[in-house]
């Protein structure tokens, strides 16, 4: 059941993540490098490990099955680690630009940028175990940065709400960040609580709430860029 959550996830997935790289290609991805650079490795990610993810689940190369499960265990954990720091780099743009028009923006910008190098190092070397297979330290170190990018984006939004110029684009984007944090978040106390439970039905629930999220963040992200430079500037 989870196999087929999957692979309708990128059925939807990976056409949203073409029109958002497509509605950016029009002018957006000068305005927010960022983004863009972010959305081209999550479309390239999903090219990459779809195909061993199939593979290895329905088992078409039996004698290979290990060896194909082992390969997208490494692209997995190395996609895990660029991604998070791309997400970071998104936040971080949003904060940027958002600050712009601050008197204190210099002490901000830094503020946050030192904070946030601070917070990983200290989460890497609490969590980092060369002992132990990669997956069980990289999980809890990315998921603490996942947090801390939450904790930015939140900080982000109450700035954003709080301006008096309000930008409703980078309103949305924090916005769909949010979700997609609040949902990676949940889903994996989910899941956690399925192991603990061994139960497939809150794996199931766990899963779907992470790919709801994911799917509305990229959806969102999509209508917010859908609208073009010089309209969104009349409007």
């Amino acid at each position: 059941m989870r196999f087929a959550l999957d692979i309708c996830a990128n059925v939807v997935g990976i056409p949203l993540e073409i029109l958002i790289i497509a509605a950016m290609l029009r002018g957006s991805y000068r305005r927010y490098p960022a983004l863009f650079v972010y959305m081209i490795a999550v479309f390239v990610v999903s090219l990459v490990e779809s195909p061993f993810y199939v593979v290895g689940h329905l088992d078409i190369v039996r004698y290979a099955d290990r060896h194909v499960w082992r390969q997208y265990l490494k692209a997995y954990w190395l996609d895990e680690r660029i991604l998070i720091a791309l997400v970071f780099v998104v936040v971080l743009s949003l904060i940027y630009q958002a600050t712009d028009r601050s008197r204190s923006r210099r002490v901000i910008r830094a503020s946050v940028v030192a904070g946030s190098v601070l917070f990983s190092a200290i989460a890497l070397w609490f969590y980092y175990d060369p002992t132990v297979p990669p997956g069980q330290w990289i999980t809890a170190w990315t998921s603490k940065l996942y947090f801390c990018a939450a904790i930015l984006d939140l900080g982000l939004w109450a700035m954003l709400i709080g301006s008096r110029a309000k930008d409703s684009r980078l309103l949305m984007f924090s916005g769909a960040l949010g979700i997609l944090f609040a949902g990676a978040a949940i889903g994996a106390s989910i899941s956690d609580l399925a192991v603990a439970r061994r139960s497939s039905a809150l794996t199931f629930a766990g899963g779907l709430v992470s790919i709801l999220s994911n799917l509305t963040f990229l959806y969102i992200w999509w209508q917010a860029l859908r609208v073009r430079e010089g309209v969104e500037r009349r409007s």
